[in-house]
């Protein structure tokens, strides 16, 4: 049993169906907050970015990640190359939880000085 699901969570295909999922939920996300002209950000992040299932699929892909590490062993010399990718797609989903779970959000007032430049 315990082989079973390891097959499947270390599989390719689990890995092209969790990028296809990824791929649509972030596309669907992107029109919600074209369409909205009052306040996008909010209505897209209640309904896919802070929703459980969009971070379940980034935890999913972390397990999947580091299993193929070692399924496929990426750690070989001649296979470096492949483990960077796996490695940076595993830190970006890491900072991603990070900025999620520890950073916060802020408003900063810019304001605008208008000068007149005058040509010498």
């Amino acid at each position: 049993m315990q082989k079973k699901i390891a097959s499947i969570l270390f599989s390719t295909r689990l890995t092209a169906v969790l990028f296809i999922v990824f791929a649509v939920a972030m596309g669907i996300g992107t029109f919600l907050d074209a369409a909205s002209e009052t306040s996008p950000t909010p209505y897209s992040r209640a309904l896919i970015y802070n929703a459980w299932w969009f971070e379940a699929i980034m935890g999913l892909f972390v397990v999947n990640f580091v299993g193929n590490i070692f399924r496929f062993r990426l750690y070989k010399k001649e296979k470096w190359a492949t483990l960077t990718l796996h490695f940076s797609f595993i830190l970006i989903l890491v900072g991603a939880f990070v900025t999620r779970y520890i950073g916060y959000e802020g408003v900063i007032h810019i304001r605008r000085r208008y000068r007149k430049y005058h040509a010498f």
